[in-house]
């Protein structure tokens, strides 16, 4: 693993398995690795908001992409340390999902969805997605017209990433 990696998960819990439905995507939870060194990742979470996290410690089955493209990665690391004890995100994450069903009908609602982000406040894939592109200086979901509401599963379908591995 390397700083920068991407780690996609793969929940099997109720909400998980809502996300994975409503996104049309195995993945449920992003990380992002800060370094491999001190087996260091960041991440948003219902409990506790953003947080480091030891990647040793995980025990929830997860892949790990890479950025193919170039981008500043101090920066995008130093985005994510920045972004460190804020709140996560619950009503963005659940419009997320509401979105993603409703896009499913052909219903946009970009409009509505941004109303409801709150500055400060951050759902995993959304840190993910604002940690490379206002860090880094890359959009990793360019074919995706709503990036800064993202899901998982967007990610990993990018072609700014690749698979690396389990």
């Amino acid at each position: 693993m390397k700083p920068g990696d991407i780690l996609l998960f793969k929940g099997e819990d109720g909400i998980s398995k809502m996300i994975a439905w409503g996104t049309g995507s195995k993945y449920t939870h992003v990380a992002v690795c800060v370094s491999p060194e001190m087996n260091l990742a960041i991440e948003a979470i219902t409990r506790g908001g953003v947080r480091a996290r030891d990647i040793q410690k995980i025990k929830s089955e997860y892949d790990v992409y890479r950025v193919k493209e170039s981008y500043n990665l101090e920066s995008t690391i130093s985005h994510l340390v920045s972004c460190l004890n804020n709140r996560y995100d619950y009503l963005g994450v659940i419009f997320l999902g509401l979105l993603k069903v409703l896009s499913k009908l052909g219903i946009p609602l970009k409009d509505i969805a941004n109303t409801w982000q709150k500055d400060k406040d951050y759902f995993c894939s959304e840190l993910c997605y604002e940690a490379f592109f206002h860090g880094g200086g890359l959009d990793i979901v360019p074919d995706v017209p709503e990036a800064d509401i993202t899901s998982p599963g967007d990610i990993a379908r990018s072609n700014i990433v690749e698979f690396i591995g389990k």
